[in-house]
């Protein structure tokens, strides 16, 4: 890959096709689970500090899994900022909800109903639908 087509991996601008798309998703998934199987393996070896940074080399496939989406999102002619309740509803899914299921499971089991529905909704978004024919606010057709 040329240095100018990783920094285009950066580059929110535009739309991305669903299945453009999905092959991103795909290569990004390998390299974060190939860098953290790394980072294990390497702490198991006792080599804390190389592990660390292999571990956080995943901050940058982060942003790119974030910029890409964006991209993918405005090929469905909806703005980045549809990532915000999603990462609202992601950021959720860590709340203690074991904890307050006995006094109030109604409201819990609400809140993981709604969390999955959002999710649904947003994984079939940006996934399996195709992108709005042609041109957008975001620009021509991929």
């Amino acid at each position: 890959m040329s240095p100018r087509t990783a920094l285009d991996l950066f580059d929110p601008r535009g739309r991305l096709s669903a299945p453009a798309y999905r092959h991103r998703v795909i290569r990004l998934l390998l390299a974060f689970f190939g860098l953290l199987c790394a980072a294990i393996w390497l702490a198991g070896l006792g080599l804390r500090w190389p592990a660390l940074l292999v571990f956080g080399a995943q901050v940058p496939l982060a942003g790119v899994a974030l910029v890409q989406t964006a991209r993918r999102l405005h090929d469905r002619d909806r703005t980045g900022w549809w990532l915000a309740p999603y990462g609202v509803v992601e950021a959720l899914g860590v709340l203690p909800l074991e904890r307050w299921v006995d006094r109030h499971p109604g409201a819990v089991i609400g809140l993981v109903l709604a969390m999955v529905g959002f999710s649904a909704w947003f994984l079939i978004e940006t996934l399996l639908r195709s992108g709005t024919p042609g041109p957008n606010r975001f620009g021509p057709m991929p």
